[in-house]
């Protein structure tokens, strides 16, 4: 077992918590930590967050936006732009959303930074979907 902090700039969602296991979805793939993990420091894309808490089976789940992860041998920090848990989130207003975000994809005008917004924005969106599912 390790300990587990996940923040924002406007919250704490979970603040040295004991947890078995983390997934994240890291900028290249999902990165699974166990305890006993070697010592890194990620970036983080929009995607599920998941947390196997001390003693429980299921996974707590939740949607993060961009951030940082950092594995220390005294436990997991994840530093995010945004997090909610599926009771925060609205499902009606994630999928304008999302639909926003793929309508932007699809303008022929932007900007390689415009076009790499709207991605990350479908990205969020998706993942907000996922978690309320």
């Amino acid at each position: 077992m390790f300990k587990l902090t996940l923040v924002t700039p406007q919250k704490r969602l979970l603040s040295e918590v004991e947890v078995e296991e983390i997934i994240v979805p890291a900028d290249r793939g999902e990165l699974n930590i166990l305890p006993g993990h070697a010592p890194l420091m990620t970036t983080l894309r929009a995607g599920i967050f998941r947390a196997r808490l001390k003693g429980e089976t299921e996974f707590k789940s939740a949607a993060i936006s961009w951030g940082y992860c950092e594995v220390s041998p005294t436990g997991v920090s994840v530093l995010a732009d945004t997090a909610e848990w599926p009771d925060e989130i609205s499902k009606e207003r994630a999928t304008q959303q999302y639909q926003l975000a793929q309508s932007r994809l699809q303008d022929a005008g932007l900007t390689p930074d415009e076009y790499v917004m709207a991605q990350n924005k479908s990205l969020k969106e998706l993942a907000r979907l996922s978690v309320v599912k």
